[in-house]
């Protein structure tokens, strides 16, 4: 893949979506990546396409809600979630994404997030600048209109499948993709009432020390997704509006490439 310029970044995974205060607020009114530029917010130092989204907790019993603790407690919670996960067919949900390093502030985005099986994504970042990441499953188109650039790679050349959002597609398994996952004590939840619990990849997998998810227990829907990196970052995912198995179209994840763009990397599968 060439080079990018200075104000670039070279195309990686699907959002990790990151909240703060900031992105709080806004949602009080949907990975793929890890590291940003001035301008974009798919991008990073080697990585790859993220696709997954991961697990909840069950928690919620009549006449109240009581606190999971025990190991029996999560196994049926993942499994739970592993078996809703793998019925879904389309995704569509609007997301607050929000990223912070050790050295910079919080940036927080927000746009449309749509999934279609078998590993179809489209995301559509709206604010504060429009962005497009579309992936047909084969390919990874990233479009930054203020920038006239489109950079392209492949998804086998991008970052591990199993993670994150592919998850919502059935794709992936919490119990044979992360070495553990336990009940989150000390994280709130963005929304009152969800459950949050802790996933740790394989080593084999990422540089991700941690996948935190906040779960509905009452639909174990996903609700937010933050993705804790080694270097000190992390990409918080809130989502809102979600609707499921929609007869999503398979068109929208097609790209049509724009005129007169520049376009960088050539690792496209035409496969």
């Amino acid at each position: 893949m060439e080079r990018l310029p200075t104000n670039s970044c070279s195309l990686k995974n699907v959002a990790f979506l990151e909240t703060t205060d900031t992105g709080r607020q806004a949602l009080s009114e949907f990975t793929i990546i890890s590291a940003h530029n001035t301008r974009g917010i798919f991008c990073r130092a080697p990585s790859k396409l993220a696709t997954f989204l991961v697990s909840s907790v069950l928690a919620m019993v009549i006449g109240g809600a009581t606190t999971p603790t025990t190991q029996d407690d999560l196994n049926r919670t993942v499994s739970a979630l592993q078996k809703r996960y793998s019925g879904i067919r389309d995704l569509r949900m609007d997301f607050i994404q929000t990223y912070k390093t050790p050295c910079r502030g919080p940036r927080t985005e927000t746009g449309i997030l749509y999934l279609k099986r078998p590993g179809m994504m489209r995301w559509e970042y709206r604010s504060p600048a429009e962005k497009l990441f579309v992936s047909d499953g084969k390919n990874i188109f990233f479009y930054l209109p203020e920038e006239r650039q489109v950079q392209r790679t492949s998804v086998k050349d991008s970052r591990d499948q199993r993670l994150p959002f592919l998850f919502l597609l059935g794709k992936g398994n919490l119990k044979k993709d992360f070495s553990k996952v336990e009940w989150e004590s000390a994280e709130r939840p963005f929304f009152p009432g969800n459950r949050v619990i802790n996933a740790f990849p394989k080593k084999t997998i990422d540089e991700f020390l941690r996948v935190l998810m906040e779960f509905d227990p009452g639909l174990f829907q996903l609700q937010r997704v933050t993705i804790f990196d080694i270097d000190g970052s992390s990409s918080e995912f809130v989502f809102t509006n979600i609707k499921e198995n929609t007869g999503l179209a398979s068109q929208i994840f097609s790209f049509r490439m724009p005129p007169g763009v520049e376009v960088i990397g050539t690792n496209a599968d035409s496969n």
